[in-house]
């Protein structure tokens, strides 16, 4: 419905023929077999891996802190009487959520660095 051909499709056909035949055909001195050790760059890769799923709980904290503040404001809103023993339990659960957000950053520091 959206599609719209510039030529026809034989023209289409051999401009794609082309351009893999241009591809299967490379120069053997372009192509140069050099010696990996691939257990050292695995290793390496790792430390990186590891400190950035560490850092998917970061993530996650962020939304805890958001959903907490989110919630307090439609508690206060429902009951006005209770905000202030809401906003205790509020900055509560703030600082529980920010405390595994920092045990998740240390982690990930220590994954990078170690």
């Amino acid at each position: 419905q959206f599609l719209y051909f510039i030529g026809s499709p034989r023209m289409m056909r051999r401009a794609c023929t082309r351009a893999t035949t241009r591809a299967l055909v490379a120069p053997a001195a372009a192509v140069a077999v050099r010696p990996a050790s691939t257990v050292a760059i695995s290793v390496q890769g790792l430390h990186f891996v590891g400190t950035g799923l560490a850092a998917i709980a970061l993530a996650g904290v962020g939304l805890g802190i958001g959903t907490i503040f989110g919630n307090l404001l439609v508690a206060c809103a429902r009951q006005p009487n209770l905000t202030r023993m809401l906003f205790n339990y509020a900055i509560l659960g703030f600082a529980l959520t920010e405390a595994i957000g920092l045990f998740a950053l240390m982690l990930a520091f220590l994954m990078l660095f170690s």
